[in-house]
């Protein structure tokens, strides 16, 4: 498949843990039908990046956020 990546070849690009990128497919704020699972692997469009660049730097603000408590 050209232009696919993978999710390991994605968190080293952006330096974080697949675990992440993963669990922002498992809480849908990204598109299984946009990057499918392949023969048990997750083939992500190259051009789909910006779409997880800004789902990681929203997951960040949010865990910087003072807690209500």
């Amino acid at each position: 498949m050209p232009n696919q990546l993978t999710v390991s070849e994605i968190a080293r690009r952006m330096g974080v843990s697949p675990r992440v990128i993963s669990d922002l497919f498992y809480q849908r704020q990204l598109s299984d039908e946009i990057c499918p699972v392949i023969g048990g692997r997750r083939f992500i469009p190259a051009d789909y990046l910006p779409v997880i660049e800004a789902a990681l730097k929203e997951r960040a603000r949010q865990q910087q956020k003072p807690s209500d408590s």
